[in-house]
């Protein structure tokens, strides 16, 4: 195709090309596309094929027009990309026209994206900080409280209920009409008044008792344990309407408190695969100060990564951006079980995340244009042996047999990305291994920060 090109690269990697095409080729064009009609046309009085040029072009006037626009964009735009060597990362945009005549040139104008050029810094050596996670005794403890917590029991209780009590309860439920239009039995409460108003209703209530509440509440929390649940299961409430106006009728049959296991030898045996306490205590402390020195890394790294993306020059397509973005909204639709297709329908909270996770997104961006440029100075590679560790994880993660999640992995072409990120992973560990990490912060596991 006979064409003349003007570029021009913008701002943020996008770059616009004017492009003239000789009206030759245009002409070219429209043969090509009357000559297609002519073939297949059908106009009464003449045969298939052997329609006149002139009335193919008067019939299909309109068409003839667009078919031959869209060829001649499509085939003048592969032809400049080819020549050009650009590879757009979106699909490109034709923002000005000019009209389509056999007498004259074709001219447009298009908009596109490409990949932006990386002007890396020296990224080995940044300054930057060093995080350190600390566990005390007092982690351990915590840890060991809450284990207590997880396996401690309800046991039945003398008096009147207070906070932090369970009560297990038969209710009605009736509507402001008094009708029927609820009814459990052997339920169990957690009273919690802080934060639940049906709560602030029940405690001070005995064994045997009954009251009746006027609603509309705030939601209240109605539950009843599984069998051998304990006290922690049975705080996982689940939700019993108490807005809808009515009254809620109440008749206690127990009253019970949490009672936490005794703290010993027999309490670590029951719990895990050590014998005594001071094993227990060993251990937790060894898995956290595992965790720690894991988060202390992953500290570590954002701060590096902040200074590295600091150092680097790069402008950020659009695209990328909003490809970003797209990826998080769907990660947030995955994590809350949303139906991605009502979320994205939502076009005033997607508004909203997309403008709250826009930094994020830029952030995200930039850091995997920065490390595939050092992976592709460092002719970083993944091996083979590096690939299956990774696959081993994911299958230990899974409780499943490492050849069949390689064998789906290797299926579902999800491989290459697997190496992609490795990829990343060693080009980070490289810029971390090198850095110049000036000034220490320790943190407590669970508690301040503090520099050196």
């Amino acid at each position: 195709m006979q064409l003349q090109k003007e570029l021009k690269k913008e701002q943020n990697a996008r770059v616009t090309v004017r492009v003239t095409v000789d009206k030759s080729s245009v002409n070219e064009s429209i043969g090509e596309i009357v000559q297609e009609l002519e073939k297949r046309s059908k106009i009464p009085g003449f045969r298939k094929g052997k329609v006149p040029t002139n009335l193919v072009f008067t019939h299909f006037a309109k068409h003839i027009k667009e078919e031959t626009v869209s060829k001649v964009l499509t085939g003048s735009l592969e032809q400049v990309l080819k020549e050009e060597d650009f590879r757009p990362i979106s699909e490109p945009v034709v923002v000005e026209m000019g009209d389509l005549s056999k007498d004259s040139d074709f001219s447009f104008r298009a908009e596109f994206d490409v990949m932006p050029e990386v002007t890396l810094p020296d990224y080995k050596g940044v300054s930057s900080d060093k995080y350190v996670y600390t566990i005390g005794d007092d982690d351990v403890s915590k840890e060991i409280e809450g284990l207590r917590d997880r396996f401690s029991t309800l046991v039945v209780k003398e008096g009147k209920a207070e906070d932090g009590d369970y009560l297990v309860v038969d209710y009605e439920q009736h509507d402001d009409k008094g009708a029927l239009v609820n009814k459990k039995q052997e339920q169990t409460v957690f009273l919690d008044e802080k934060n639940d108003s049906l709560s602030g209703e029940l405690i001070g209530l005995a064994k045997g008792e009954e009251k009746s509440v006027t609603l509309p509440l705030k939601k209240g929390t109605m539950d009843k344990p599984a069998a051998g649940e304990t006290a922690q299961d049975a705080a996982g409430d689940r939700e019993i309407q108490t807005d809808p106006p009515g009254l809620l009728k109440v008749t206690v049959k127990e009253v019970k408190k949490k009672e936490l296991p005794a703290l010993g030898d027999d309490f670590a045996k029951d719990i895990s695969d050590v014998d005594t306490l001071d094993d227990l205590r060993k251990k937790i402390r060894e898995e956290l100060e595992k965790e720690a020195q894991d988060r202390s890394e992953e500290k570590t790294k954002e701060e590096l990564i902040g200074k590295l993306i600091e150092k680097t020059s790069v402008e950020l397509p659009e695209t990328l951006v909003n490809n970003e973005i797209v990826q998080l909204l769907a990660n947030i639709a995955t994590a809350y079980k949303i139906d991605p297709r009502k979320f994205f329908k939502d076009e005033a909270q997607v508004a909203e995340y997309r403008k709250s996770l826009t930094p994020k997104a830029v952030r995200n961006a930039k850091y995997d244009l920065i490390m595939n440029e050092i992976v592709k100075n460092e002719k970083i590679e993944v091996s083979e042996s590096e690939l299956d560790q990774e696959i081993e994880k994911y299958a230990k993660i899974g409780k499943k047999d490492f050849q069949s999640v390689k064998d789906t992995m290797t299926k579902n072409r999800s491989l290459d990305q697997l190496k992609y990120r490795i990829r990343q992973n060693k080009a980070l560990d490289l810029v971390y291994r090198s850095a110049n990490l000036e000034k220490t912060h320790e943190i407590r596991f669970g508690g301040q920060e503090r520099s050196e």
